[in-house]
């Protein structure tokens, strides 16, 4: 194993160009046809590697992990085993769940979080009766066919390293550059790493690639979604639209791209925060990858600054009616308010004083730039950033239009059908 990615196998025997990647899953297709033609493998036209293919495929995979308490770093482990067996064999002529659950059981190994091979084949079993046999030595088999199309080549490099990395020497180097990264904002960019291994970055760009693109979403898009949103803060706290997940997404336990882990982080010292409101949510991102009105999103921000400023005179309003159900004392608390506004009014009122929200967006564009130019002076390559920022968004676009059912049935029709 090596020390760093760039002399690693990762870089060196599985690093794909996106043309090289297109080629390579041609090769699959082919493949297919000609197992096809030959009586192998029955044709089923809705078995696809595609986004929908992945998502339920991912949500499969977390599920074991959960039951197993997996942490993160091997179930991303595995994540990535998966992607790579895929651009070799094809999906009709194997059994995905067991495939789920050998790359699973051989992440634990990698990641040196070892599971019995009884106990990782029961709880599969428990999970998905119908698709896993009962003999261990499938499992076995499949464990080194696994390792067999991935050329044994199992040590990986992870964007989580990346992160810490970029968050200490912004700590370290604060004088220099202005900005270190809060708890929340780490917490953030783990969590878009976490769904970026929904895409085909961890096998196109370098891990330190996804780790500033998901740094950029959360510290350069996040003051876009605020703008967007009408000035307000890109939470969900009480925001009844604030859908954090599709309903498919969240019929399998994944709630949100801020609540960590996958649920099985805490061996991660720096992953243990908990969501205190401004994180994004998978609206958030779907504004920013959908602009409204055809327009872009630089014509967004600055028409909703200009037409949704909030009016101080409104605050009132709402403090009179959600104090009592009494109109004399709704009253009397509304003339009582107006006569402390003008003494107190950084005080009871100032959050929503368009003069503190124009100084947080002050604060905000601050940092921004100071983030801007921590890249200028940094030998990242920009246009890779660029790519993954955009994969990293549309995989939420896609996540929308996810259809559970079509995809299982369609499993369900291939496996209990040869």
């Amino acid at each position: 194993m090596s020390a760093d990615y760039w002399n690693s196998t990762q870089r060196l025997k599985w690093q794909f160009t996106r043309q090289s990647l297109l080629e390579a899953r041609r090769k699959v297709l082919l493949l297919e046809r000609k197992m096809i033609q030959n009586g192998l493998i029955k044709e089923y036209p809705n078995i696809n590697y595609d986004y929908n293919m992945r998502i339920y495929l991912h949500n499969l995979l977390i599920k074991l992990g959960r039951r197993l308490n997996i942490r993160q770093v091997a179930l991303s482990t595995a994540e990535i085993y998966l992607n790579r067996f895929l651009t070799r064999v094809s999906l009709k002529e194997i059994n995905v769940y067991l495939l789920i659950t050998a790359c699973l059981y051989v992440a634990c190994k990698i990641e040196e979080c070892p599971q019995h091979i009884r106990l990782i084949l029961s709880e599969s079993r428990t999970l998905w009766p119908e698709y896993i046999p009962h003999d261990i030595t499938k499992l076995a088999e499949f464990e080194f066919y696994l390792i067999e199309e991935m050329d044994s080549y199992l040590f990986l490099h992870h964007p989580y390293k990346s992160l810490i990395q970029l968050k200490e020497f912004l700590w370290e180097n604060n004088m220099i550059y202005g900005f270190t990264l809060s708890d929340n904002e780490l917490q953030n960019a783990w969590s878009l790493i976490n769904d970026s291994y929904l895409t085909d970055l961890h096998l196109l760009v370098p891990p330190h690639i996804i780790a500033v693109a998901a740094i950029y979403i959360t510290i350069v898009l996040k003051k876009n979604l605020s703008t967007l949103r009408g000035g307000g803060s890109s939470s969900g706290n009480g925001s009844s639209g604030s859908n954090t997940i599709t309903q498919d997404v969240r019929s399998n336990d994944t709630t949100s791209i801020n609540t960590d882990g996958r649920n099985n982080n805490n061996n991660n010292n720096n992953n243990n925060t908990t969501d205190n409101g401004d994180s994004m949510h998978i609206d958030d991102l779907m504004i920013l990858a959908n602009p409204k009105d055809g327009t872009d999103g630089d014509s967004n921000v600055s028409s909703s600054i200009t037409s949704n400023n909030i009016n101080p005179s409104n605050t009132t309003t709402i403090t009179t009616t959600t104090t009592n159900g009494n109109n004399n004392e709704n009253s009397s608390t509304t003339n009582n308010t107006d006569n402390t506004n003008t003494n107190n009014n950084n005080t009871s009122q100032g959050i929503d004083n368009p003069d503190f929200q124009d100084q947080k967006l002050d604060e905000e564009t601050i940092k921004i730039n100071k983030f801007m130019n921590f890249l200028n002076h940094s030998h990242i390559n920009l246009d890779e950033v660029v790519e993954a920022m955009q994969d990293m968004i549309n995989i939420y676009v896609l996540w929308n239009r996810y259809n559970e059912q079509s995809v299982k049935k369609a499993l369900q029709f291939m496996l209990l059908n040869r």
